[in-house]
């Protein structure tokens, strides 16, 4: 039987296991309960398991991969062969979403889209095949590397993507199936490696229509690149990060050989110092590159620092961190002190270039045209580097997660849909470039309704500003950084619960509720834990801390920000309370440039409950309207709590 019929017929059962009513799951907590109505990131993967189902086009059983809001008639779009590239991430996304919520919106619909992609592989790699019915399929960078041709494409990130899907469905419980098609991967993107040395690359303009695009007739040239900001969105480690991580991975879960191999040519490739430090970029002359726009370089690093042994990058902060976990996963499953230091060293940096506390990071600081923002595609990355940093033992950044998820990575989802009807009242007619799409490319079907739970493509600290757009790359990744939090919030081993982070969570030992912001306290209900550690935020004062019941079985004791609580009886409800201050702070973005602006934050805890100044205009959506959080009661709500039978960790 050739590979593709055999993937068609076999491999359907392996779409269809992976996603949760095959679990045989079923709500631990059958009652409805009342909970604080505060942040439960369980509904917020409720709202993106929408969003993703709305935004797949069953017709070509791909994602439309934009939604425009400029427009009196804000549509779907499609995008050029990002779509192929990036099906993988909804693919990953959803099982994931589906065990924090318990939702089986859209379950019929994912399984024939995972089937889809899964026809898409042979001869160990992903293709995008010609289909007349998707002229723009190979357009997405055309004006950088030539009109597309009719011919099939590896896009070797899609395939990178993929193995990370897979690595999450083989958790679920598709082992056999899913371990071949990560070893034919593997072996797959080791074959068209391009090898110098000791490391190996994706030729960034090895094909056309796309960055890293490997036709089906093979490499057209093998050039190296010169420096990062190369390729169609000014990145060249955002080329190899994803096969970087989905190999490392594999390889700490099989023993490979060949992922191993494959691996160590790419970490050694990504670790190269022209891709690092605060260097004068030879692509920063607007004049003589053909360059987007906003892709600049920051400047030289002060004297004294050696940048590019730092992890000092100085530009498109998605794609650095898209290679910066990889590199996390190879140090991690190959125990390379060096490169784990590197990782570390390159975060601490990022948490410079923009407002931490806040959770938002440049991802273009300095950049000419003056657009600085984060992209949502950005803040998964972040919280998913600050979660595994700190399991590897190199520091403790939970601190840093609440900050990403209370604040950016919640605003930037959309949940509402006042602001986006706001945007498009104000535009009176199509853009050419939306008007002059080809058949079946756009889609006007209730696209402010198939909005909510996706992600806004780019913000700045205080708004969305214009182009207010998604691009469903950023839903795909965004939405994997809540379960990221959701995961690491909560962890229970045995009879060992640990709380990390103060937010509304079930679990099979304890049940968490939150009062934050409104309140300084948090109710943690135990149901079957003997043991509990509950990790303290930063800005509560040990001193200040309350607990009830005073009297318990044995005395809790500190370690660290760790406060450990042993022989804990079933059905108590352990309460800690303590002050909730509200603080006021100035925070400056793009110091010492021509786009430099300050920003007021208003915080209470860690929680944003403001920032100004923002955009008035009205084709600007505000972000943090959150004056109701200023209130001292937390409001409630009943709920039905799930808990899922199984979790996935290894990302």
């Amino acid at each position: 039987m050739k590979r593709r019929a055999f993937l068609k017929t076999s491999m359907f059962g392996l779409a269809a296991a992976a996603t949760v009513p095959h679990l045989g799951a079923a709500p631990a907590n059958p009652d409805v309960e009342t909970v604080p109505d505060t942040l439960d990131l369980a509904d917020r993967a409720r709202l993106a398991i929408s969003g993703m189902g709305g935004n797949i086009d069953p017709a070509l059983m791909t994602m439309y991969g934009m939604i425009h809001f400029c427009t009196p008639r804000p549509c779907l779009s499609h995008w050029g062969s990002a779509e192929t590239l990036c099906d993988p991430k909804f693919a990953e996304s959803f099982p994931l979403m589906r065990l924090m919520s318990g939702s089986d919106q859209y379950a019929d619909l994912e399984r024939a889209f995972r089937t889809a992609i899964l026809a898409r592989v042979d001869d160990g790699l992903y293709w995008d095949r010609v289909n007349p019915r998707r002229p723009w399929r190979n357009s997405y960078s055309a004006w950088l590397y030539g009109q597309g041709r009719d011919e099939d494409f590896c896009t070797v990130v899609g395939t990178g993507r993929l193995l990370r899907a897979l690595l999450v469905w083989r958790e679920l419980g598709d082992g056999a199936d899913c371990e071949r098609l990560l070893n034919e991967l593997c072996a797959g993107l080791r074959r068209i490696l391009v090898v110098k040395g000791d490391y190996g690359f994706y030729p960034a303009n090895g094909g056309w229509g796309e960055v890293g695009a490997y036709p089906r007739s093979g490499w057209l040239n093998t050039d190296e690149a010169k420096s990062e900001t190369e390729g169609g969105e000014g990145t060249i480690l955002g080329l190899h990060g994803h096969q970087l991580y989905g190999a490392a991975h594999w390889y700490e879960q099989s023993g490979s050989p060949v992922a191993l191999d494959l691996a160590a040519k790419l970490a050694n490739y990504c670790l190269l110092p022209k891709f690092w430090g605060g260097v004068a970029d030879p692509h920063a002359d607007r004049k003589s590159s053909k360059l987007p726009g906003h892709i600049a370089s920051r400047g030289p690093d002060p004297l004294f620092m050696a940048g590019s042994e730092l992890g000092h990058w100085y530009s498109h902060f998605h794609c650095r961190a898209v290679g910066l976990r990889g590199l996390l996963a190879y140090g991690h499953a190959t125990a390379n002190a060096r490169v784990l230091e590197f990782v570390r060293r390159a975060y601490e940096f990022t948490l410079t270039q923009g407002i931490a506390r806040l959770g938002w990071i440049n991802c273009y600081p300095g950049a000419p045209s003056g657009w600085s923002h984060v992209e949502a595609c950005a803040l998964g990355d972040l919280v998913g580097l600050a979660i595994r940093l700190t399991d590897a033992g190199l520091g403790d950044y939970w601190d840093d997660v609440d900050a990403v998820v209370r604040n950016h990575l919640a605003e930037q989802q959309i949940t509402r849909t006042d602001g986006l009807e706001k945007v498009v009242a104000h535009y009176q007619k199509l853009p050419d470039h939306i008007g002059k799409k080809a058949p079946g490319e756009l889609c006007f079907d209730r696209v402010l309704e198939r909005s909510v739970g996706t992600f806004f493509a780019a913000a700045r600290p205080a708004d969305i500003g214009q182009p207010v757009i998604v691009c469903q790359c950023c839903t795909g990744n965004a939405s994997q950084g809540l379960y990221y939090a959701w995961e690491g919030a909560l962890r229970e081993h045995g009879d060992r619960a640990t709380l990390n982070l103060f937010l509304n969570r079930a679990g099979r030992l304890v049940n968490v509720d939150s009062y934050l912001p409104y309140e300084g306290k948090v109710v943690i209900r135990n149901k079957q834990a003997r043991s509990l550690a509950v990790r303290l935020p930063s800005w509560v004062d040990k001193r200040e801390l309350v607990l009830t019941p005073v009297k318990l079985p044995a005395d809790p004791y500190w370690a660290g920000r760790y406060l450990i609580f042993d022989a804990l009886p079933p059905s108590l409800a352990l309460t800690l309370t303590f002050p909730i201050r509200t603080q006021t702070a100035t925070y400056t973005v793009d110091a010492g440039t021509r786009q430099e602006r300050k920003y007021t934050c208003e915080f209470r805890g860690s929680t944003c409950v403001h920032v100004s100044p923002h955009d008035a205009a009205p084709t600007s959506i505000p972000l943090y309207q959150r004056s109701q959080m200023r209130a001292t009661t937390a409001p409630c709500r009943l709920v039905r709590r799930f808990i899922p039978p199984k979790l996935v960790y290894g990302w």
